[in-house]
């Protein structure tokens, strides 16, 4: 009969801890289950340098700038509560980008995370969610990297460094400049781990397991439909990996396990995802083809990306760094590829000698396969393209798959290589307390000595830079935090200057602080042009030239037309065809005078309320204007 510690040693190497006395082997031979608290402790206490010294759950700063992906992802934390306690689909919204809206479902709209902190969001508001989420993201992806790590290894030790190698890995750092929904990533390992219970152990009920996999696909999915891709797709690389390495144990009884087991995680993933996956491809404002514009896209593992450092990493040489830095078309929050070349000797040591452990060499397979698959479409050397096909060129050719971005396959590499680095570690802890030979006590010593230099070399050098800067939230105008923001009739459409148009967000601020109250021309999100293009910015709403004059003046990148008689009945058709009920304008932003100029010449003069101009009732104010 099995117990419960006997499941905590099903792994790919066990130890014998007891063999020797000493701390080290009394560290390995405390259950997980104790461990794991003073793992989390651990995590927890550098995680907190991170955003220092915004603290967990802070309301008046944010990560980086409130602006660009950061305040679309504030916005999509509290849209999501809302819609559903208001009854409208969480998977699209007109609430930005008035006339026509945005598919949420091809966004990165992270309906898991926005309910998971709904309570947070209600109670301090959705800058306090997402603060204390993009923290959370590394200790809690640390402490499943370490439980995964644990049941593999069998090693306290080999898991507590695999774990803070995963949950603070170069990647992790990097994205944590603004992707929450890239850094948030517990559930990879464990979706790995159910894999291999079901494929290897298969120690328990096959339902079981085919119910847990499923749910975990299913909420990676909720959290990021990329990252769910590209585990499928890691998954099956590694499957078929095993399947040719395991050839000879695949007997009947194997087959039907995994079948099992498929059958009820296939069924659970379909019933779930169905309605979510057809809206993603046929609902209102779908994109098809690539999200991104491109599926050349520059973010992809350059084959030096992995020992050659950019300024994020705690230790990057100049001569070295201004290499570094081009990478990823010069994007540093991309690049995550990162390993250091003590940690690639590293990994070949420990490959080479433990390479009659049969997963050993699995493990390093098939993170040859994760590294090639981040390369992209054709090889990468220094920066310059070399036109050999790499397999993404194929992949990429499939509908699903144009907008995802092969770098983002870093997040896998990091695991698999903390996979390797548990077993190693474990095995060398199992060596070093033998008892030697007569004789070759020093030989010990000193080897010791060496792989504890380049251990620690290793952790070093792959260490990123441990703290990213946050930036204080913009002021908002009273008008919109007091009760003169309720003139405005709910549900109603505003136009907002400045603009919400990519990077600048504050606008979308604004309506996050009404509670939704309006609805609002423009915003950030990812939506289809009238040519089948897509783009970040507001949605082309007619007049076109109207559009672009406000949007030029709000820090957008557009044509500006000039400020004639023509465009002030241009402006007046605008309020129309838009149901523009009310017009809001900052007289202290950056490119007022003009803007409120175009707004006075087609509607009058405003009204100044709580810090900004106002015209409410617009569309009446135009009709008269333009009466005389």
């Amino acid at each position: 009969m099995q117990t419960r510690e006997d499941r905590d040693r099903e792994d790919l190497v066990v130890t014998s801890p007891s063999r020797a006395g000493g701390l080290l082997a009394r560290v390995e031979a405390v259950p997980t289950r104790r461990f794991i608290w003073f793992v989390l402790a651990a995590y927890v206490l550098v995680s907190l340098v991170i955003y220092w010294p915004q603290v967990p759950g802070a309301v008046h700063s944010v990560v980086q700038c409130p602006c660009g992906d950061v305040m679309q992802e504030v916005w999509f934390l509290k849209w999501t509560p809302w819609a559903i306690v208001h009854g409208h689909n969480p998977l699209f919204t007109n609430w930005m980008d008035y006339p026509t809206g945005a598919n949420l479902a091809t966004n990165t709209v992270m309906p898991a995370l926005a309910v998971l902190a709904a309570p947070v969001t209600w109670l301090l508001g959705p800058i306090a969610s997402y603060n204390l989420l993009m923290w959370a993201s590394y200790p809690v992806s640390g402490l499943a990297g370490y439980y995964v790590l644990r049941r593999l290894s069998g090693s306290n030790l080999g898991a507590l460094l695999g774990g803070a190698m995963y949950g603070f890995s170069p990647y992790m750092l990097a994205q944590g400049y603004g992707h929450l929904f890239l850094i948030f990533v517990p559930l990879p390992p464990l979706i790995f781990y159910a894999l291999f219970r079901i494929c290897v152990t298969q120690g328990d009920n096959a339902r079981k397991w085919g119910l847990i996999l499923g749910a975990l696909v299913i909420a990676q999915f909720f959290v990021s439909q990329e990252v769910a891709a590209d585990v499928v797709i890691v998954a099956f690389f590694a499957l078929v990996i095993l399947a040719l390495a395991r050839r000879r144990d695949l007997d009947a009884a194997r087959w039907r396990y995994v079948a099992r087991a498929a059958a009820y995680a296939l069924a659970v993933t379909v019933v779930v995802l169905a309605y979510p996956v057809y809206f993603q491809l046929f609902g209102p404002q779908a994109i098809h083809g690539a999200t991104h514009g491109t599926t050349h896209s520059p973010l992809k593992l350059d084959v030096l990306g992995t020992v050659v450092p950019n300024r994020l990493q705690a230790i990057h040489p100049a001569f070295l760094t201004r290499l570094g830095n081009a990478f990823m078309g010069t994007d540093l929050a991309e690049n995550g590829s990162y390993l250091g070349a003590p940690l690639v000797v590293a990994l070949a040591l420990i490959v080479w000698t433990m390479r009659r452990q049969r997963w050993v060499p699995y493990v390093a397979a098939v993170l040859a396969a994760t590294e090639v698959l981040s390369m992209g479409r054709w090889l990468m050397v220094a920066n310059h393209t070399i036109h050999v096909p790499m397999p993404w060129a194929l992949l990429a050719r499939f509908p699903l798959l144009q907008s995802d971005l092969p770098n983002r396959f870093a997040v896998f590499a990091s695991f698999f290589v903390t996979v390797l680095v548990a077993l190693g570690v474990a095995r060398w802890i199992e060596w070093a307390r033998e008892v030697p030979a007569p004789g070759r006590r020093d030989r010990r010593r000193r080897t010791n000595v060496t792989l504890g230099a380049l251990a620690l070399a290793s952790v070093v050098v792959y260490t990123p830079q441990l703290h990213i800067g946050v930036a204080a939230l913009p002021r908002v105008p009273p008008f919109f935090t007091t009760g003169e923001g309720r003139q405005i009739p709910e549900g109603s459409v505003v136009l907002p200057f400045p603009l919400s148009a990519s990077p600048y967000s504050t606008s979308m601020y604004w309506q996050i602080r009404s509670d939704f109250r309006w609805k609002m021309i423009g915003g950030e999100a990812i939506i289809p042009t009238p040519r089948g293009h897509v783009t970040g910015q507001p949605a082309a709403t007619r007049p076109l030239a109207v559009l672009q004059f406000i949007a030029h003046y709000s820090g957008a990148s557009t044509r500006l037309p000039a400020f004639t008689p023509a465009l002030v009945v241009r402006m007046r058709e605008f309020l129309y065809l838009n149901d523009v009920a009310t017009v809001v304008l900052d007289p202290s932003a950056a490119g007022a005078r003009p803007v409120q100029a175009l707004f006075t010449a087609a509607m009058g003069a405003p009204v100044s309320e709580g810090g900004v101009n106002v015209w409410f009732r617009a569309q009446q104010l135009a009709r008269r204007a333009a009466r005389g």
